[in-house]
Parts: C-alpha cells; sequence; structure tokens
C-alpha cells in the first residue's frame, strides 16, 4: 500500500525531495526513485526526507519550472 505522503492532496502536486530533482507530479513512485536515482524511496526518504508539496500549478507552470532548473 502506497503511504499518503508520497501521494499528492487532491488538486495537488508533490516535488521530488531530492535535492537535484525537479520532478513535479502527483506521485512520487518508487521506479522514480530506483530509476532517476538509483535507490528505494525508504532511502530518499532518509537522506532527504519527504516530498513536499507544491501549489496548484497548471501543466504550463510546471514545464516552466522544470525548464528553467533542467528538471526531468
Amino acid at each position: 500500500m502506497t503511504e499518503q505522503y508520497w501521494n499528492a492532496n487532491k488538486g495537488g502536486y508533490l516535488k521530488c525531495p531530492v535535492k537535484e530533482c525537479n520532478h513535479i507530479g502527483i506521485v512520487i513512485t518508487k521506479a522514480h526513485c530506483r530509476i532517476v536515482h538509483g535507490i528505494t524511496r525508504e532511502e530518499v526518504r532518509e537522506q532527504y526526507g519527504l516530498p513536499k508539496g507544491v501549489s496548484k500549478l497548471n501543466r504550463k507552470q510546471i514545464e516552466k519550472i522544470k525548464r528553467v532548473k533542467g528538471g526531468n
């Protein structure tokens, strides 16, 4: 079962807690952690903490953030 803090509240988004990562989505998956960072989600939590909630941005705003920061 997925822990609630890895899923955004309805209508919201989360930002991956890994400092160099700019992944924003409604869920931070185990696959994202393993493929992009090479560690488990539990290891991400231990090293970087939990994902942070991001205000309700529209798709264009999210894409702009990703382009500016060179995100995934």
